[in-house]
């Protein structure tokens, strides 16, 4: 354990030294000098300015029989056990035994100064104060041309004045004005005594006294009838006369009036004569700064200050009393009773005026503390008299300033640190949680182990921060743990807000350790740790470090740019042909290549687009997909994270997550989550309901998710996950928007029955029923399913198509198997339904004579697994055996083309294009497909 000083604002130690600071006898003189003390047998040691080198850092002095007054000692230290000096509001920690003591303290003299650290001192090493002196040598002058100087002057043997005519001798020595007495012309008064100042207060406060009952009195007696009242001047120039409150007067009133009104006025005078005397001595101090700043400074009052009233009202007094001009914070923070002078904004602003003049005339000799006692104890200006200790390196003065005054830990920390004082500034940096500060000081105080433990501590609030190149630098520079940081560094790749730079980082630090195992990291982080999205900045990433690869990670780096740029401009993105200019910077016709490229292609325009596709990120589960204002949306989970990919055909995509509470199961485990968009006129509404149940019919809400209106994507989206039903519903049947109002149909099992009800925005609500009035009945499904149109409203239950509208009037249609799912699209005058049931697929109609099936089953010796109406001409149904594409537009099911994909199709999504398709398979393939290189559109139409 290491022996250390801490810092304690009380005074430890009776003061028995002092340490000068400074280099230079001129300087510890200088200081010695306002000591005021025999400098006759003091003992002296020279200090170093640190333990690494001779030169003089400053002067310990230690007292024999007289010690200055306190406060003209700069930095004062106490003796422990005889002749260990420390600062005298300093104290050792740990605490030493006896027994410590002496093993310790091995030299005549030791010293622990909180900078400088412990020195000794033997006997010889003891320096005099002559020691410091050197007489200076003897200028050999001549006297001999001696001037003998001027003649006194003829003694005075009589004085007169002589008097003008007509001016009088108070005029010619005053202007007219009466003669002060000389105890108030501007000079030295001699101090009053204690004594005195109390018996003149006391009187004060009798005479007030005094005045109140008198006051009181006269109130009273005002009261009694034949009372005078009081003297009033009636009309302009009349004569005064006394209204008095009866017609008969008591004998004496008059006389007993004027008596006590004289005794009025002379309390109010002999009141008044101190003020009157303040203002004489403040007009005195003003005077003795234009003649005298330091000596002034003594008689200096301080500016009224209501945050430091001190502790009650100590007596008044009339004269200025002579204080230190040394910053003292025991007198600055004391409670002693306060003699508060207030005086004139004229006199505030003087002085306020004459004490900055002397303050920076203080700095500029190089007297902090005596500017800083300005600043403190004169002006109330905490704040610069903390700023002037901290250059004047006094910094404990400064550090309790900024930390019991001013409420700046922060600065009071770094004050003990410049002090030497770390323990105490550990302290407040733990306060602060200032990790990687608290680490720093504890490796200075040779503490490893707490110092990586506050490391660590940096590096884990810089990770949640997500500042993975602030977590990566503490463990390299500081825990030394670059495998570590590379570790971090790469997490920050895949999920920091710096990605960019934390894989540049991880580059030139893989590099520094191992340049060999480069080319195979790169190829995995390629591989495994990079998004779809984000390729494009690693290949640029990589070609802004390739310069500095060896050539095995130089061809690395080219294999990978060359796999993720070919295929983009295959595709037709013809701004990646710049990316080749970064990886061929020594090929001098590729841009003339490129050029040409491009130019050729601009000339050939292609009237049949050829399919192209996409892939999905790997490591996310894909729960559903849309399609909302042209754009495609594909949403996912991973972890506890809530991810959407925005796209479009042309492959243009963009990522957003957002961060959801897990729902844990009975078992301990996390309860499974699904996903249901509502099936709504996209080119109507730029939103959609988007509901997350979970296993349990529990759902995720996360609010409107808004996806920004920004290119190339174009109108904003959004996706309302809000759980509209209340939370006594029993499951959620299907959901849609209608007039921009989100759509429910739900059944209500709270009260022992499973009624179904249609609710409208968040007002309107209704009963499901029938004609007759008959209420709809039906159990809730596992999961909600999508409503078709707007109303009415189509979704199918059981083995039954119903038909719902706005009011909750009810038709259905029976069907002879079990409805799997149902897709819909509007004709010329009703809606057409397709119905995926176990047996087959089969077309139902509605007009305005009600639901009837049109067709026979399709489709019925293969499995469907999703079915959806891409345009008003066909219906792409995707089967175990693969996607077959049918015409609509014939009146009964036509096949029209089928689409091989390299895995089940899961989402089959339309685009803007009539004759387009988006397919979706379990892998996570995305593919765009034309159904017939004609455009031509239909509307279907149905005969019954």
């Amino acid at each position: 354990m290491e022996l250390q000083l801490s810092y304690n604002p009380q005074t430890r130690h009776q003061t028995s030294a002092a340490f000068l600071r400074g280099n230079s006898p001129e300087q510890w003189f200088h200081e010695m000098n306002d000591w005021e003390i025999p400098l006759k047998g003091l003992s002296c040691f020279l200090l170093p300015e640190h333990k690494n080198t001779m030169t003089p850092g400053g002067l310990l002095v230690i007292f024999k029989d007289q010690v200055p007054a306190p406060g003209k000692i700069s930095h004062p230290y106490g003796t422990i056990n005889g002749n260990l000096f420390i600062p005298v509001d300093a104290t050792l920690t740990p605490a030493l035994s006896p027994e410590e003591m002496r093993t310790l303290l091995i030299w005549h003299v030791q010293v622990y100064h909180p900078a400088i650290g412990f020195v000794g001192f033997d006997n010889e090493d003891q320096r005099s104060i002559s020691s410091f002196l050197s007489p200076a040598q003897a200028r050999e002058r001549s006297w001999d041309h001696a001037h003998p100087g001027m003649p006194p002057p003829a003694y005075l043997h009589t004085i007169s004045v002589a008097i003008p005519e007509r001016i009088e001798l108070t005029d010619l020595l005053n202007h007219g004005q009466s003669p002060l007495p000389l105890s108030e012309l501007p000079g030295k008064r001699a101090r009053r005594s204690m004594f005195m100042r109390l018996m003149d207060w006391m009187l004060r406060c009798f005479l007030r006294f005094l005045l109140a009952i008198f006051n009181t009195i006269s109130i009273f007696l005002a009261r009694i009838p034949g009372w005078p009242v009081k003297t009033a001047n009636t009309g302009s120039g009349g004569t005064g006369r006394t209204v008095t409150g009866a017609a008969s007067r008591k004998p004496g009133s008059e006389r007993t009036a004027g008596l006590r009104e004289k005794l009025r006025q002379w309390i109010e005078k002999t009141l008044g004569d101190i003020e009157e005397r303040r203002d004489s001595e403040l007009d005195r101090l003003l005077k003795m700064f234009d003649k005298n700043g330091n000596e002034a400074l003594k008689y200096a009052i301080p500016l009224a200050d209501a945050s430091n009233p001190g502790r009650g009202t100590a007596p008044q007094s009339a004269s200025l009393s002579r204080r230190e001009t040394n910053f003292n914070l025991g007198t600055l923070f004391g409670h002693q009773p306060v003699d508060t002078w207030t005086s004139a904004e004229s006199y505030t602003e003087l002085l306020s005026r004459k004490y900055e003049q002397q303050a920076a005339k203080a700095l500029q000799e190089g007297d902090h503390r005596k500017a800083a006692y300005i600043y403190a104890h004169l002006l109330r200006n905490l704040h610069r008299a903390a700023i002037v200790l901290e250059e004047g390196q006094f910094y404990h003065e400064a550090a309790a300033l900024y930390i019991d005054r001013l409420g700046q830990p922060l600065k009071a920390a770094e004050c003990f640190e410049k002090g030497g004082l770390l323990l105490d500034a550990i302290n407040i940096y733990k306060k602060l949680e200032k990790y990687e500060k608290t680490g720093d000081l504890y490796r200075q105080l040779s503490k490893e182990a707490p110092a990586q433990q506050y490391f660590q501590l940096a590096v884990d609030a810089a990770t949640q921060q997500k500042n993975h190149m602030e977590a990566a630098r503490i463990l390299q520079h500081k825990s030394g743990k670059p495998e570590a940081a590379c570790e971090v560094l790469l997490d920050g790749w895949q999920h920091g807000n710096q990605y960019k730079g934390c894989l540049l980082q991880y580059l030139q630090l893989t590099d520094a350790i191992d340049a060999d195992s480069l080319p195979g990291k790169m190829r995995m982080i390629y591989e495994q740790k990079t998004p779809e999205h984000k390729k494009d900045d690693l290949v640029d990433t990589f070609l802004s470090f390739r310069k500095n690869m060896n050539e095995a990670a130089k061809n690395t780096v080219l294999e990978i740019a060359y796999e993720v740029v070919a295929p983009q401009i295959a595709a037709g993105r013809e701004e990646k042909l710049n990316m080749l200019k970064k990886m061929l910077p020594n090929d001098q016709e590729l841009s003339a290549d490129i050029y040409r490229y491009t130019t050729q292609r601009r000339q050939i325009k292609p009237t049949v687009r050829k399919d192209h596709s996409f892939q999905l990120e790997q490591h996310i589960k894909w729960l559903g997909a849309t399609v909302i204002k042209k754009q495609l949306i594909f949403l996912g989970t991973a972890g506890s994270t809530l991810y959407l990919l925005r796209m479009l055909p042309d492959g243009n995509q963009k990522y957003y997550s957002w961060q959801y509470q897990p729902i844990a199961d009975n078992n301990g485990g996390e309860e499974q989550i699904y996903a249901c968009f509502s099936e709504n006129d996209t080119k109507k509404y730029s939103g959609k309901l988007m509901y997350l149940p979970t296993s349990h019919n529990r759902r995720i809400s996360l609010g409107k998710l808004i996806l920004p209106s920004e290119k190339p994507f174009g109108d904003k989206v959004i996706l309302d996950t809000t759980d509209y039903p209340a939370n006594h519903i029993g499951g959620a049947i299907g959901m849609t928007v209608s007039a921009g109002e989100p759509v429910t149909i739900f059944t209500d099992a709270q009260h022992g029955h499973n009624s179904v009800f249609i609710k409208k925005g968040t007002w309107a609500s209704y009963y499901c029923a029938y004609p007759d009035s008959t209420r709809l009945n039906m159990p809730a499904p596992d999961h909600p399913r999508a409503l078709w149109g707007e109303g009415p409203f189509y979704f199918g239950h059981g083995n039954r198509i119903y038909r719902v509208d706005e009011k909750g009037q009810t038709q259905h249609l029976d069907l002879p198997d079990e409805i799997r799912h149902v897709t819909a699209t509007e004709i010329t005058d009703g809606m057409l339904l397709m119905a995926c049931t176990t047996k087959g697929c089969i077309y139902v109609v509605d007009r305005k004579s009600g639901l009837y099936l049109y067709s026979d089953y399709f489709a019925d010796d293969v499995v469907v697994r999703a079915s959806h109406f891409v345009s008003k001409t066909y219906l792409v149904l995707a089967t175990n055996k693969g996607t077959i594409v049918y015409n609509i537009t014939t009146g009964i099911p036509t096949i029209k083309t089928r689409i091989d994909t390299a895995a089940p199709v899961q989402f089959i999504l339309p685009t803007e294009q009539q004759n387009e398709v988006v397919l979706a398979d379990e892998k996570g393939r995305i593919t765009v497909h034309k159904i017939d290189d004609k455009i031509a559109v239909k509307t279907a139409s149905f005969k019954r």
